[in-house]
């Protein structure tokens, strides 16, 4: 180690000291901010704990300094689809509904305990996405009691004095966004059959409410299953008009749609995508009152007001999602950008100027802000002939520099989903890289979102093909433009983006170490053994099962072993109902065997997705570690991770 002319410390690049380290996680003031509602001009949401892991359930009134919280004892949070979402939904400023692992509950105030209005019978009746008009409850109900790999999907309505549960519509595999109309007269909600996602063909049906709570009348007011078209997430405004995102133009863009007629007027239209796909319950993209309409168009936000449109600038931030709008005009949003964590934001529309105030930070700006953030810069590449896009993140660290010529090694990326995308907005875990002095390359691969949907079906029957290709070339194009170390290309990602790691490590070499987190590496096996809600996803993206077993197979990197030579560290959650944790024992297992270093972590406890700050804390620290010792680059930091395989020189 040597003193460069400017002051810095001369060091390999990958060697750096950073202060962003994984104990930073732990002291935000929480991990993120993922749900969002709003009752009168009280804002509600929940944000998980960075200490235990819980999601935990807040409320602030206008006039409130101090925010409140509800059901202290209680994570907020539900299992519908296994994704969750849409967990609760205020019934006044002083009353909300909401849903645990254990059931339905109702809580009136603050200081009450919650009672219960349905009990989960060990989980097999789940909950969510609620809407409320006087004594009645409309939502989602996954039921496992018959069959627990083959729920029954259902529109409810619950009596909350009675408690009773009444059928609106269990006709179809799907459904979603049950919305009552604001004189509570009319209920629309979305619904989809297999092999369809909620981002594919769905219907969008609309019924008479009467005062028992039952659904009459219901007919399709939307019907996208013959033209393929995306309806998703219908919406009143406070005076009873419909508005809903389609994608029949190639992008998601909003309608209001005369519910007599089904005739509709695109309020924007645009060649952006509005819409985001719906992993989870609860997920909004615009929000209308009566006399305005709030939109995230492609991480910006839009205000419609007298059929004009107009951007709302918000300095620092790249995306907008969760967006409520009250009828007082506040709208209530979360927000994050490239150098600002989760944070939910306010914008008064009443003011021409429409100033945006802070309500709560997962991390304060003031922390990030004594932090080295490397900020994404957009890369556009070729593969097979498509324009292909990612955000590079270069290494930052204002205390180092590397030798001079050196190039930095680099992290490609694949977002998991794979119905997904990658956002140029603070992800921690990257800056963790790329303070160290790695660089780290974000891919939207064909099949992402946020590019139309033409590109979103590039993926269809090509998983494991064309975006095995676009990381590859990712790869490729860094090297071609000097950007990156070629002798030091490593590419991670978890659950979709696991499998697309297995699935290029089976087809190239040129990746030199890599990280797969619950990834995927028998599809037979997950068309056999996968939850409900992806069974037809597989047949979408691959092929039909089991007629077309063959091209499971093939696609399945288990199958390719003899293909692969890339040291690859695998961690696995043990109550992962998703991917089976199977699945990568078997890769590890199969890796050691051939003599390739390699590693395996299972958390205990801990599902699709590392929620617990242990689990958080040392996935990070492990691959980090791993990827260090397998490329010969001196680790910052110390972990206690055994490598099986590893060479004496690299120990």
């Amino acid at each position: 180690m040597t003193s460069s002319q400017a002051g810095k410390i001369l060091k390999d690049y990958g060697s750096w000291t950073s202060k962003i380290t994984t104990e930073v996680f732990g002291q935000a003031n929480c991990k993120d901010i993922s749900e969002l509602q709003v009752f009168g001009e009280t804002v509600f949401w929940i944000e998980q704990s960075s200490k235990t892991g819980k999601r935990e359930l807040y409320s602030l009134a206008p006039l409130d300094k101090e925010k409140k919280r509800w059901a202290p004892e209680q994570s907020v949070q539900n299992s519908v689809h296994e994704y969750g979402g849409g967990s609760f939904m205020p019934m006044s400023d002083n009353a909300v509904v909401f849903t645990t692992n254990d059931g339905l509950f109702l809580q009136k105030s603050g200081n009450d305990a919650p009672f219960q209005l349905a009990e989960s019978e060990g989980r097999k009746m789940r909950f969510a996405d609620f809407s409320i008009h006087g004594n009645f409850i409309f939502c989602v109900n996954e039921d496992h009691s018959k069959n627990d790999h083959d729920p029954e999907n259902k529109i409810v309505s619950i009596n909350i004095e009675t408690r009773k549960i009444n059928i609106i519509s269990d006709q179809t595999d799907f459904c979603s966004c049950p919305r009552i109309s604001p004189d509570g007269k009319k209920l629309v909600w979305m619904q989809w059959n297999h092999n369809n996602m909620p981002w594919d063909a769905t219907m969008i049906c609309i019924g008479n409410v009467l005062e028992d709570g039952t659904v009459t009348d219901v007919r399709k007011l939307k019907d996208g299953t013959v033209s393929g078209v995306n309806y998703h997430n219908p919406a009143w405004s406070s005076n009873g008009d419909l508005f809903l995102i389609h994608d029949q133009t190639n992008w998601w863009n909003i309608y209001e749609v005369d519910i007599q007629t089904g005739e509709e007027t695109n309020v924007y239209p645009v060649e952006r995508d509005i819409g985001y796909p719906l992993w989870q319950f609860g997920l909004r993209t615009f929000a209308v009152n009566d006399k305005a309409l709030i939109m995230n168009v492609d991480g910006q936000l839009y205000v419609r007001e007298n059929s004009v449109v107009r951007r709302v600038e918000t300095p620092g931030f790249s995306t907008s999602v969760l967006i409520s709008l009250t009828n007082g005009g506040h709208c209530y949003y979360v927000a994050q950008g490239p150098k600002r964590a989760s944070t939910l934001m306010r914008i008064d529309t009443n003011k021409q100027n429409h100033p945006i105030e802070i309500i709560r930070e997962s991390v304060d700006s003031a922390t990030l802000d004594k932090f080295d953030i490397s900020e994404g810069q957009n890369v556009e590449f070729q593969s097979d002939g498509v324009t292909v896009s990612g955000w590079f993140y270069p290494p930052k660290n204002s205390e180092y520099s590397a030798p001079d010529g050196a190039l930095p090694p680099v992290l490609i990326l694949g977002h998991g989903g794979p119905t997904g995308r990658a956002d140029n907005f603070l992800d921690l875990r990257k800056q963790f890289y790329t303070s160290r002095g790695f660089a780290v390359f974000a891919v939207n691969y064909r099949g992402s979102t946020g590019f139309g949907t033409k590109f979103r079906n590039m993926l269809k029957k090509n998983w494991g093909v064309v975006d095995r290709n676009d990381v590859i070339n990712a790869a490729k194009a860094l090297i071609e433009k000097k950007m990156v170390d070629p002798s030091k290309v490593i590419i991670t990602g978890s659950s979709a983006g696991g499998y697309l790691v297995l699935a290029a490590l089976t087809n190239s070499d040129i990746f030199k170490s890599a990280v797969s987190i619950y990834g995927i590496a028998e599809l037979t096996d997950l068309a056999e053994e996968s939850h409900k809600f992806e069974k037809g996803y597989n047949n979408d993206l691959i092929g039909k099962y089991p007629e077309e077993i063959e091209i499971f197979k093939e696609r399945s990197p288990i199958n390719h072993l003899d293909k692969l030579n890339t040291p690859c560290l695998f961690m696995h959650g043990t109550a992962d109902t998703v991917v089976p944790m199977e699945q990568s024992v078997q890769m590890h297992q199969k890796l050691k065997e051939k003599g390739l270093p390699t590693g395996l972590i299972l958390f205990e406890g801990e599902g699709h997705g590392f929620r617990g700050p242990e689990a958080a804390k040392k996935s990070v620290e492990a691959a980090y570690y791993f990827i260090c010792k397998t490329l010969g680059i001196e680790p910052s930091i110390q972990v206690d991770l055994t490598i099986d395989n590893l060479p004496t020189s690299a120990l």
